[in-house]
């Protein structure tokens, strides 16, 4: 696959028609060294997702992206993603902060948009923020310095120019880092402070958010400086070595659900 001659943090939409029957997922990390996790993404595709009309994957659908030219490497999940479009459903896609290089072409190639993060959707009558979720991380000063660097478009530019090996190892490199970083930093300092969502909520007008990133599912209602909202976090996804981790959110109903997977 081509690289695109825009950044991906360049191509993304700021707004969609409005979702009829969403289904919502985040943080899959799918890797060929990770079977078990891609193979029940794959039937995810096929058992509950098809009972959705939108797919709405907020972040970090893969391990690592180094850029579109790795798509030779996951030629089943790109299949199975055309194949779910071609089906009648759409897609929409947001970049995480393990493949911020998802770019034009691989969007084209599965039939998807990619979103702007945050972004405000209407679910039926109830308005509603998206997003990966690690851009409320704030406690992590240096998290944050280092995520504005790598979502300059001539950054991303510039690191695209690189051969596919250098990027891979670039990406690796980090991963490493990160993990090691993280090992050191207090919990909280890798979730999101509460204070920082209810300010983005308040200015997009909503009462609802949806995101991942932090790996704690759950529901929470804040009320934050007179102002109550509902949190929605999605699950992590990991299946390997006996795990049974994942599920999704949907919107049936008018409420807000999650889901086991099949």
């Amino acid at each position: 696959m081509a690289l695109s001659a825009a950044a991906p943090s360049e191509i993304c939409v700021s707004k969609i028609p409005v979702l009829l029957n969403p289904v919502f997922i985040a943080d899959l990390h799918l890797s060929n060294d990770k079977p078990a996790t891609k193979e029940a993404f794959l039937k995810f595709l096929k058992t509950d997702a098809a009972r959705f009309s939108e797919l709405v994957i907020l972040g970090d659908l893969f391990e690592f992206w180094a850029g579109d030219d790795m798509a030779e490497q996951y030629v089943d999940v790109i299949s199975a993603l055309k194949q779910y479009f071609s089906d009648g459903h759409r897609i929409y896609l947001m970049h995480g902060n393990r493949d911020f290089l998802l770019g034009a072409d691989f969007a084209a190639s599965i039939g998807a948009q990619i979103l702007c993060d945050p972004i405000t959707v209407q679910i039926g009558r109830e308005k509603v923020l998206l997003s990966h979720g690690d851009a409320w991380c704030t406690l992590d000063h240096d998290y944050q310095q280092f995520r504005s660097t790598l979502r300059d478009p001539a950054v991303q530019k510039q690191i695209l120019k690189e051969e596919l090996k250098y990027r891979v190892e670039l990406a690796n490199g980090l991963r490493s880092q990160s993990k090691a970083d993280n090992q050191k930093k207090d919990a909280a300092y890798m979730d999101v402070v509460v204070s920082e969502v209810a300010k983005s909520l308040r200015s997009a007008g909503c009462k609802v958010v949806i995101h991942g990133h932090t790996h704690k599912p759950a529901h929470h209602t804040h009320v934050n400086e007179d102002s109550r909202f509902d949190r929605w976090v999605l699950p992590d996804w990991n299946f390997e070595n006996g795990n049974q981790r994942g599920g999704y959110l949907s919107f049936e109903n008018n409420y807000i659900h999650f889901g086991h997977l099949s």
